[in-house]
């Protein structure tokens, strides 16, 4: 399953990198997951990698990944190192002073045609919790309460 969400933040991208690059401030503005620094490696960059937990409807989906990609203040993206099979993205685009963030997620839960169904279901909970996400990660970087 792929899930995509959008949002324009009136800020330039260098204000915005530094909270989408440095999963340990995720937990003031991600919903619906947990992101945990594996002691003893890199806060962020390259090879950066984090325990995370997503919470979908009573389920908890997780396992540790690794930043794989590394373009500031552009694009980062992450890949399962083990749990669960799931990539991100963050892309950062400029607009006249703004900037357009966009979070893409991809995920499978293993096994037949019940954790297809499964994905299928929890689908709907990850996009509300991206966008939420968005929502609040714009009012932070904006001044509002997240």
């Amino acid at each position: 399953m792929r899930v995509e969400e959008c949002i324009r933040i009136a800020a330039p991208r260098e204000e915005v990198w530094p909270y989408v690059s440095e999963p340990e401030r995720y937990s003031n503005f991600m919903v619906g997951s947990r992101w945990d620094l594996v002691p003893g490696e890199p806060v962020s960059g390259l090879r950066a990698r984090f325990e995370i937990c997503i919470e979908v409807g009573s389920t908890d989906l997780g396992g540790t990944v690794e930043v794989i990609e590394w373009d500031p203040p552009h694009e980062l993206s992450w890949t399962n190192i083990t749990g669960i099979d799931q990539r991100g993205r963050w892309i950062l685009r400029e607009r006249n002073g703004r900037t357009d963030a966009t979070i893409r997620v991809s995920y499978q839960v293993p096994g037949g045609i019940l954790a297809l169904i499964a994905s299928q279901l929890g689908k709907p909970i990850i996009r509300r919790d991206l966008r939420h996400s968005l929502v609040a990660l714009k009012d932070l970087i904006e001044g509002g309460a997240a």
